[in-house]
This record gives structure tokens, sequence and C-alpha cells, in this order.
């Protein structure tokens, strides 16, 4: 009869050092690859910012514009070449004056 062999698995010295070995490399592999991604992601966030930024700026000028086109001394000449208004003088100008609110008008119940 042929000596029986044990089912059980007996860890040796050179097996885990080999257990410990791909634990390792396994463990660097994904360190490594975590940092890479992460620099790529920096660099897009980076690549982002510039961008807000460069948006922001170009918001600001076309707001500024905005406000130049609509101001009234841009937009006074043109209407009045249009329309054919003319600005009118001191003496064709009327005032009219505001009557002072008495104090029961409007005021807020007690």
């Amino acid at each position: 009869m042929t000596p029986r062999r044990s089912s059980r698995f007996t860890w040796n010295g050179r097996t885990l050092f080999v257990v410990v070995l791909l634990a390792f490399m396994a463990t660097a592999v994904i360190v490594i690859w975590r940092r890479g991604r992460g620099s790529s992601q920096e660099e897009a966030i980076a690549g982002l910012n510039e961008q807000r930024r460069e948006l922001l700026a170009q918001q600001a000028m076309l707001e500024s514009e905005l406000r130049e086109a609509t101001s009234a001394a841009r937009i006074e000449p043109a209407a009045a070449r249009r329309l054919g208004l003319r600005r009118a003088s001191d003496s064709q100008m009327v005032t009219l004056l505001r009557r002072p609110r008495s104090s029961s008008e409007g005021a807020a119940p007690p």
C-alpha cells in the first residue's frame, strides 16, 4: 500500500513567500495606477479651471460692451437720427411737481 497523502494544504516557506510577493505586487500595481489616474485628472481639472477663467473674462467683456451699447449716450443719437427727433429746449420743458402725500394716505394701518 502506498502511504496516503493528506488533503490538507500546508504553507511552507516558499509558498508563503510567493503569496506575499504577489500581494505586494498587486498592491503596488494598484497604487501606481491610481496615482496615474489622479495625475491625469489633475491636468484635466487645471484645464477646466483655465477655461472657466477665460469664460468669466469673456463674460465681463461682453457685459461691458452691452452696458456701453445700451447707454443713453449711444442710443439717443441713433434714435434721434432714425426718428427725426431733436432735444427739447429749456423753454419747451415742463416740470411737473409731485404733491407730498398726507400722513393718512398710504400709511400702514397700526
